[in-house]
């Protein structure tokens, strides 16, 4: 009998620490999306913070046909998975400037089928593993 109490407590103290788990995003004195905002903007350096700044403001001043098209990019960017939005990363960084404006081209002309396979194109050749 004992041992039914003693198992039954230990179920319900495991019970509790999951339902609560998270529960602080429900507090109303827990920090709002404003606080981490601040901390996060505070926690950059004053170079990064003007590096920042400058990029916001290239970006306000770009007429409207460039920023819709700099818009649709960034979407068409944030709807891929997490793991090709890496490997792109990794691929661009690796790309020279005359391969980026190919590229960019290339997809511009491209119909929306033929995009992923240009992608995988570019990703395989920056990112094949060196044959010994």
């Amino acid at each position: 009998m004992a041992a039914k109490k003693i198992v039954l407590a230990f179920c319900a103290i495991g019970f509790l620490q999951t339902s609560f788990a998270g529960f602080d995003r429900f507090w109303i004195f827990s920090k709002d999306a404003n606080t981490q905002i601040n901390d996060t903007w505070d926690s950059l350096s004053d170079t990064e913070q003007l590096e920042l700044i400058k990029k916001y403001q290239t970006l306000k001043e770009l007429p409207a046909s460039e920023r819709a098209n700099l818009q649709q990019r960034m979407d068409w960017f944030n709807q891929l998975p997490e793991e090709e939005k890496q490997k792109m990363r990794e691929t661009w960084q690796k790309m020279s400037t005359q391969e980026r404006r190919e590229l960019a081209s290339r997809m511009q002309k491209a119909t929306a089928e033929e995009r992923p396979a240009i992608r995988e194109e570019y990703i395989n050749k920056y990112l094949s593993t060196p044959k010994l």
